[in-house]
């Protein structure tokens, strides 16, 4: 993470707690999955066991179309922009170091189809009750991009998991289950969860996930077959309790 990163980093994480429920109940858009989500409303498939946090959202490409709400000229929502728009050129960088590693052609850009989220959990509860804030599962994407404030995130592996601990300047990259499929299974989804803290304490994890763009057309890297991301990309994300990605026809 840059310097200018890990400041709109902090902004996010730190200034949640100011937001009033007003803004949050108005700047909520659950049909782009976008804005402030409520408690509860994403899931790892299981609907009756809801992730255990609110979440706010953040699309570039929805940006435009929110300008005359208030809130979008707060610091928070410039935070946000300017977060976005540096994960979004490494991200970018690194799908297409991937491609170059398989001898395929770079992929168009992924920002408009991508997006960061915020996840705050401050309602878990005992161990007893639940072993995971967040369910074990693979993302349904290229890459996640992951920020946690506290520990908690843990990647499995068979039984066993393995805590994921970073330095102040790092960021997690997991691969998701779009990148295994578009690998022809070379490049295997990354498994994990969030685990409920042994004491009650707030958690807040910053995640960008990454997309593929609607105006691609794609080639599995080594059976060079055609691959309907597009419609897998919507299936996990909607398996997860959100509304459909708005994609346009892809090129002919």
């Amino acid at each position: 993470m840059t310097v200018e990163m890990r400041k709109n980093y902090l902004l996010l994480v730190d200034g949640f707690l100011a937001v009033t429920t007003k803004i949050k109940e108005t700047y909520s858009f659950s049909e782009d999955t976008d804005g402030f989500l409520p408690f509860g409303s994403e899931y790892a498939h299981v609907s009756d066991n809801p992730d255990l946090c609110e979440r706010f959202c953040y699309w570039h490409t929805h940006s435009n179309k929110r300008q005359d709400h208030p809130f979008s000229q707060s610091p928070y929502l410039r935070a946000a922009a300017a977060y976005e728009s540096e994960i979004t050129g490494l991200a970018q960088q690194i799908i297409n170091g991937i491609c170059r590693e398989f001898g395929a052609p770079p992929l168009a850009s992924i920002r408009d189809s991508s997006y960061l989220q915020l996840c705050v959990y401050g309602q878990n509860p005992s161990p007893s009750e639940r072993q995971f804030a967040q369910d074990p599962h693979e993302d349904g994407h290229l890459l996640t991009f992951i920020r946690p404030n506290r520990d908690g995130l843990v990647i499995l592996r068979g039984s066993a998991l393995e805590p994921v601990r970073l330095l102040e300047n790092e960021l997690a990259v997991l691969s998701g289950s779009l990148l295994t499929q578009l690998s022809d299974c070379a490049i295997p989804a990354t498994y994990h969860a969030v685990l409920v803290p042994s004491q009650p304490i707030q958690r807040s994890s910053l995640v960008y996930f990454v997309n593929p763009s609607s105006s691609d057309a794609f080639i599995g890297f080594r059976r060079k077959k055609p691959l309907d991301l597009l419609a897998t990309m919507n299936a996990h994300h909607t398996g997860f309790g959100n509304r459909p990605i708005a994609v346009t026809s892809k090129p002919a």
